[in-house]
């Protein structure tokens, strides 16, 4: 009987130590870090929605993918300095998300491309805009004119997009909506403003292009506002 039970256990010890090699491997193999080639070019000659259906066919990801960061800097002269970007898709029929981290390596002209499955919930994922239409709309604006509106020395530029939807109410701060190509001032007596959050930052020469310079100039930019009533 002891030994019976000893064979028994045994096979049940090695079934789960089996099971646990196969899900570390598995989560090893899905989580490896994928290299796309996807050339960044100059500010606005960037085909935004072009190259992220490039990553949706190669990851075989889900096109409706939605943005949850975005971080981008350029000099003066338009030249993409760095950029990168979060990505959450909820698989259908599934509970977990897939969430991806997309860093360009301007150097070798690749998309580097890490992800991993997280459990749900994920409470703004429904705010959250489509990573498709936000590029979308990326290519039709006229990025060179989202800047800080004064004659500071300015090195690097930063485009921050937060992904949710939400109310805008900040006063005293300069502000504008955009429509397609074209940019509207938003007035304090106009607020709140429910859209797409973007902001702009100038940074002083010595700042390195990175994600946690401060940021010494900003602007505030709304995308697909929707205006209060007020006056």
């Amino acid at each position: 009987m002891n030994r019976l039970y000893r064979t028994t256990l045994g096979i049940i010890i090695m079934g789960g130590f089996t099971f646990f090699m196969y899900l570390i491997v598995e989560s090893s193999i899905f989580e490896r870090e994928h290299s796309i080639l996807v050339n960044v070019a100059h500010l606005n000659e960037h085909h935004y929605s072009e190259h992220w259906q490039v990553i949706v066919t190669t990851l075989e990801m889900d096109e409706q993918a939605k943005l949850q960061d975005f971080h981008m800097y350029y000099n003066p002269q338009g030249e993409v300095q760095k950029l990168s970007y979060e990505v959450v898709w909820r698989r259908l029929g599934k509970q977990d998300f897939i969430y991806y981290y997309v860093d360009y390596d301007l150097i070798t002209s690749k998309a580097i491309v890490k992800k991993q499955k997280i459990e749900g919930p994920w409470l703004q994922y429904d705010r959250s805009i489509p990573v498709k239409y936000f590029f979308e709309r990326l290519d039709e604006m006229d990025l060179r004119i989202m800047k800080p509106n004064n004659d500071d020395p300015i090195r690097y530029m930063r485009i921050h997009e937060s992904g949710s939807r939400m109310t805008y109410a900040i006063k005293n701060m300069m502000k504008y909506r955009i429509d397609k190509d074209q940019i509207h001032e938003i007035s304090d007596a106009q607020l709140p403003v429910e859209g797409y959050w973007l902001s702009v930052c100038g940074m002083s020469q010595d700042a390195a292009p990175d994600f946690v310079s401060s940021c010494e100039d900003r602007i505030d930019h709304v995308l697909d506002a929707r205006m209060s009533d007020r006056k």
